[in-house]
């Protein structure tokens, strides 16, 4: 069988939309190696689908164009390919713009409706000539010790089985993806209202809540893992909320319910399925399909317009919307925890 190269220098979410392309070719090649920056190695690690990463250092894209070429150059010597697959510039730069981009100063209407109907998924899958791909979840394998650990994380936490578990994504690229109002929606609604709601709180560091592990009787965990883990823990949970990042894209390998944060897209580009409710801002502005870090700021607060203008209200709703009563025959369905029913939709994944 051949060997493959693969090119991606994307941000981590970018990467989770080659994954339904990478499973198609998988099939066909005996090795698949990529070459990416260290993002594109913590988003695909351990998915069994790159053989090899070929991580460029720190800083190489401010090197000499030479200094670049002899690098790859000494790091690919030795590997055999017979096919290379560029995945750069497939979805930024053609539907979503930085501000220095030419394209940027595009109108919003034409924005809007240059990306109408597109699945960025299915965009890097017509790249990679794999149209077996179009329409499939990004799956990936879980590993022996990650089922372990998946299977015992309730016992770790001290989370009843009973308890609903809500998953809330914080941190994004940029404050569009950062909800101001979290509290609102969660010390003083939901989290009052319900007392078998407990709260994993994911991403990084910056922008989480930093409430004491004993708030709400221990309901509210500042879980600090690897991003890996992050994703996969999604596939136990009974909800997830999130903005448009990377762990909403890698969570499309499952069918938890969803609620998703859209601010500068219409959301539907990077959701699979039919779990999710997708929340917009009550804004003009959005979509603007810009990737920016300063914009038109709300009146009431220092946060963009777009993300503080989702009413709190409005995401209490839709989560209880979510809320199925575990009692009952219809909660072991789709996005059904596996250790609630053995034959959860979620369980060949595991």
């Amino acid at each position: 069988m051949p060997n493959l190269m693969v090119k991606h220098d994307g941000a981590i979410g970018d990467c989770g939309y080659t994954i339904p392309a990478l499973n198609a070719l998988k099939e066909a090649y005996q090795y698949i190696y990529q070459s990416c920056t260290n993002r594109g190695l913590t988003a695909l690690q351990d998915t069994g689908l790159i053989d090899k990463f070929i991580v460029k250092p720190k800083g190489f894209r401010e090197w000499k164009e030479w200094e670049q070429r002899a690098w790859l150059v000494s790091e690919t010597a030795e590997i055999d390919f017979d096919r290379v697959i560029n995945f750069h510039g497939v979805v930024p730069g053609k539907y979503l713009f930085h501000l220095k981009d030419r394209q940027s100063q595009q109108s919003q209407a034409d924005k809007i409706a240059n990306a109408k109907g597109i699945n960025f998924f299915d965009e890097m899958s017509r790249r990679a000539e794999t149209p077996e791909a179009i329409g499939q979840r990004p799956i990936t394998r879980h590993l022996h010790h990650e089922r372990i650990w998946l299977r015992n994380f309730r016992l770790s936490y001290g989370i009843p089985d009973n308890a609903y578990i809500i998953g809330w994504h914080f941190a994004g690229s940029g404050p569009i993806k950062w909800y101001p109002h979290f509290d609102k929606v969660m010390q003083k609604g939901i989290m009052r209202m319900y007392d078998d709601v407990y709260v994993v709180a994911l991403g990084d560091t910056e922008g989480k809540m930093d409430w004491d592990s004993k708030y709400h009787h221990g309901r509210y965990i500042n879980f600090r893992g690897t991003f890996r883990q992050a994703y996969i823990l999604t596939s136990i949970m009974d909800l997830l909320i999130a903005p448009e990042t990377s762990v909403y894209v890698f969570a499309q390998a499952y069918t938890t319910p969803k609620i998703l944060l859209a601010t500068h897209t219409d959301g539907t580009h990077i959701t699979c399925g039919t779990e999710t409710i997708i929340l917009y801002p009550e804004c003009d502005c959005a979509p603007c399909y810009n990737i920016v870090w300063d914009c038109t700021k709300h009146p009431d607060g220092d946060y963009p317009l777009c993300i503080g203008s989702i009413r709190p209200e409005t995401i209490i709703k839709a989560i209880e919307s979510k809320m199925i009563p575990f009692d009952t025959e219809e909660s072991l369905g789709v996005g059904a925890l596996d250790h609630r029913n053995p034959k959860s939709s979620i369980s060949p994944s595991l």
